[in-house]
């Protein structure tokens, strides 16, 4: 069987089904996706750089301990999650700068034995920790903290109040303090992990990591109503 076409239909033919006949890309079509990657790589390098810069802003306004504060509070709150956050609460707490503690966030099953015998405690420290500090296990983030800390003030009188805990943390520690302890004076103090490497944190993965998830909580705490 022979098919005829007209001439008038094939002439037709590229207008009627111009992608069959049309180029895939052109020569400006090319330059122009060139361009869109050039820019867009430009970009993500700035905001890498730019991101970059604000952790190093954030690491290098960081809390210091501040060894000279002998202010005296009604009470510690140690929230607890890093490296010798409780010893330091207790040390305070034993050179008398505070009458009561309370640890929050400590975990089901955690008692002052077990404190004892997994805390390389002082024996000035174990007689505070044994006299005058509850311990609070229902708290699971930093806005637990904070509210597990409002019902114990309120419970106790406690008008004053030192917040312990990790300096990479106490930013945004300190304000979900601030909001849920609106009529409690809030003085704080930083503790600094002894395996945090401040200086070097580019150079140390774990530290690296570890700040860099601390800012986008932080950043996202800012925001949060």
């Amino acid at each position: 069987m022979t098919l005829h076409v007209s001439r008038r239909w094939l002439c037709l033919l590229p207008n009627q089904y111009p992608r069959l006949t049309s180029p895939i890309m052109t020569t400006d079509n090319l330059s122009m996706l060139k361009a869109l990657l050039r820019s867009t790589a430009v970009l993500c390098v700035f905001l890498t750089l730019s991101l970059i810069a604000m952790l190093q802003h954030f690491i290098l306004t960081l809390p210091k301990p501040a060894p000279d504060d002998i202010s005296i509070t009604d009470g510690i709150v140690v929230a607890t999650g890093g490296q010798a956050r409780i010893e330091e609460g207790l040390r305070l707490l034993s050179e008398g700068r505070a009458s009561q503690m309370l640890v929050t966030g400590v975990g089901e099953g955690i008692s002052r034995t077990s404190l004892k015998r997994t805390l390389s405690l002082s024996a000035p420290q174990i007689r505070a920790l044994e006299c005058c500090v509850d311990l609070d296990a229902a708290a699971r983030d930093t806005i637990g903290n904070a509210h597990s800390a409002a019902l114990w003030a309120e419970a106790n009188g406690v008008t004053s109040l030192r917040l312990v805990t990790a300096n990479y943390h106490l930013p945004r520690a300190k304000k979900e303090f601030q909001r849920a302890l609106r009529a409690t004076s809030l003085h704080v103090f930083a503790v600094i992990p002894p395996d945090l490497k401040l200086n070097t944190w580019y150079r140390h993965w774990p530290s690296a990591k570890l700040l860099a998830r601390e800012y986008g909580k932080y950043l996202v705490s800012l925001v949060r109503i």
